[in-house]
């Protein structure tokens, strides 16, 4: 038997800094799909890392505020505390590794979502020109 996904989890949020890092994999699958209009998203299901509950989106035709032809990622916290945190967005081609794409960030502050948890108004950290549609 081989395990193909191993994720902690935690209850409650463990003692001192969190220095460990943590893997979630988010798939949007059927990308060459998924709507090509400029500022529309497309949303993962909320997702628990840290003791926080997440969300991806990915708008595959851009943000309303990138460069012509560029996908946009973003990730937001959608719990009613904020966290800091390094995190990596990684887009993997299904067959291709050498269009796999990727960026790191180093300690970003992610706000609480105004309204409380599991509602209100997010505001995501990522990138607006992550990578062009083209190339992925």
């Amino acid at each position: 038997m081989e395990i193909s996904d191993v994720a902690d989890v935690h209850v409650g949020t463990p003692p001192g800094p969190l220095s460990s890092w943590a893997l979630r994999r988010v798939h949007f699958h059927g990308f060459a799909g998924l709507p090509t209009t400029r500022n529309e998203s497309v949303y993962s299901p909320e997702f628990s890392c840290f003791g926080r509950q997440w969300m991806m989106a990915i708008y595959p035709g851009g943000h309303k505020d990138s460069k012509e032809g560029y996908i946009s990622t973003f990730i937001a916290n959608r719990s009613a505390v904020s966290i800091q945190a390094d995190y990596k967005i990684v887009l993997k081609h299904p067959t291709d590794p050498a269009k796999t794409k990727d960026k790191s960030f180093n300690m970003v502050t992610f706000r609480a979502v105004r309204g409380g948890a599991g509602g209100g108004r997010h505001r995501g950290q990522g990138k607006r020109n992550f990578a062009k549609r083209e190339t992925l």
